[in-house]
């Protein structure tokens, strides 16, 4: 829970009202941010609605802290569906294509 702290600030936040909104310690944050106890999962959901991010930012999985910037396109949604359809040995065609592209690019 680095990202804790420095999603607080940046919501402009203290420690001490997120805790109350959190119905938590002040310590107990302190602990989150620490990485001495985690918090319930509960916590964990109630925190990424309070600070208007995802869990995942929160538990350090992305470093992306606005869930709403990450939202896939028509076609890039059309892309997943189709890849989605296809078996293994076609799956790893495309994805050697597509690295293969991109190796060219650079």
């Amino acid at each position: 829970m680095k990202n804790l702290k420095k999603l607080a600030i940046a919501r402009n936040k203290s420690l001490t009202s997120l805790a109350v909104e959190l119905e938590v310690s002040q310590e107990a944050i302190s602990q989150y941010i620490s990485g001495k106890i985690n918090p319930k999962l509960s916590v964990i959901v109630k925190m990424a609605k309070i600070l208007n991010t995802s869990t995942d930012y929160l538990l350090d999985l992305t470093d992306n802290p606005n869930p709403n910037d990450f939202k896939l396109t028509e076609s890039e949604n059309a892309l997943i569906n189709n890849y989605r359809k296809l078996n293994s040995m076609e799956k790893i065609k495309v994805d050697s294509y597509v690295q293969a592209m991109i190796d060219f690019k650079n």
